[in-house]
Parts: C-alpha cells; structure tokens; sequence
C-alpha cells in the first residue's frame, strides 16, 4: 500500500491509497498531544494496527486515513504502555487525546531522586 506523509506545521496527516477512495464513506482516526493539562515534556510514541510507530511531541497532530473495522491504538510514553481497541465505521471519523501529565509529588520526587515519573492518558474525544 502507498503511503504519503504530510506536513502541515504541527499537524500531520498520513494518506494511504485505497481502492474504494471516492465513495465519501472515508474512515480516519486523528491523535493529537495538545491538552492544555499535558506537561510538554518527553515524546509520546503511537502505533495504529501495523503501521509504523510514530513519535508525538507535545503540541502535535496525525490524522491516519483508516478501513473501517476494528482497530488498536497503542501508545507508549517509554514508561507507561496503553493498548486501546476500537471500532471504526463507514464515514466515522474518531478522535484520541495523548496526554502526559505529572502528580502533585513529582517535582518533590524530582528534587529527591532527579527523575520522575511522567503518567499516561489516552481519551477518546469524538462520539461515536
């Protein structure tokens, strides 16, 4: 399948060729890492079903072009590892927020240990 990569500034859309391209029942999935509660730091890592793993920076944006069905999202901020199945129909168009964020002890831990952990959130933002 013949993928094309795009950039739009902060925002990124991935187009795969699809045999069925122009019938207006196109499917897509956008994720994007710009939650005004997300701390910014370190880069998040998203994969759709097979494709190629993808880092998200903070402020970020991909919108993947998908077949309708059932599909996985996994994100990894090298820490913490989230796994979430998802079905997808015909015209739909989902949306997930990545959001890394901080406790109220981690700038505590930071100056004791040098180091932090940083958690994870994934939340589905569109209905279905």
């Amino acid at each position: 399948m013949a993928e094309t990569l795009r950039a739009l500034g902060t925002r990124t859309r991935l187009l795969a060729a699809k045999p069925d391209a122009g019938d207006g029942l196109d499917c897509s999935v956008t994720i994007s890492r710009d939650h005004p509660k997300d701390c910014g730091q370190r880069q998040v890592f998203v994969r759709l079903d097979e494709a190629p793993r993808m880092a998200l920076r903070f402020g970020e944006t991909v919108t993947l072009d998908v077949e309708p069905g059932a599909h996985v999202l996994r994100v990894d901020n090298t820490l913490f590892r989230k796994r979430i199945p998802f079905a997808i129909e015909s015209g739909e168009h989902l949306e997930f927020s990545i959001l890394n964020y901080m406790r109220w002890w981690t700038a505590g831990v930071v100056g004791a240990f040098g180091w932090a952990p940083i958690f994870l959130q994934v939340r589905k933002t569109s209905l279905q």
